[in-house]
């Protein structure tokens, strides 16, 4: 029987099922900026870090790419730090937590970097180089 064109998934094969599954789950994790940055921060901890101490390092390292007036303004530095630990309690955190690349411990709000994770961050910083590479223009001799 042949497969029938408009229908994708009888187009693919058995076995890549699951292989596509994990390079989505992958891509999807490493897409967000944030995910990323989590995972740089928590390479360089030997410990488990509290989500107030990764969201006052993501807070300062944002700010670092969006310097304007009201970012220099102590309050509105308190907001943004706010929503970006609601943003990592609730989204980011548990996301990496569900693919295995962090442990998350709720009660005590700390997050530390698995095995996982640091293959995780290998291929974003493959990636990276990679896209680097590539978007780089020969230098006029």
């Amino acid at each position: 029987m042949l497969p029938v064109i408009s229908d994708p998934e009888s187009l693919t094969p058995v076995g890549a099922a699951g292989s596509a599954d994990e390079t989505g789950s992958t891509v999807d994790l490493l897409a967000d900026p944030r995910r990323r940055s989590i995972l740089r921060y928590l390479e360089d901890c030997e410990e488990a870090v509290s989500l107030s101490d990764l969201a006052d390092h993501m807070t300062l390292e944002e700010q670092d790419h969006r310097r304007g007036a009201i970012a220099e303004c102590g309050d509105a530095l308190l907001g943004t730090r706010r929503r970006v630990r609601i943003a990592l309690r609730h989204v980011h955190v548990p996301k990496l937590a569900a693919d295995g690349a962090v442990d998350f411990n709720p009660d005590e709000n700390t997050v530390s970097l698995r095995g996982a994770g640091a293959d995780l961050l290998a291929r974003a910083c493959a990636l990276e180089t990679a896209v680097d590479a590539g978007t780089r223009r020969p230098q006029p001799q």
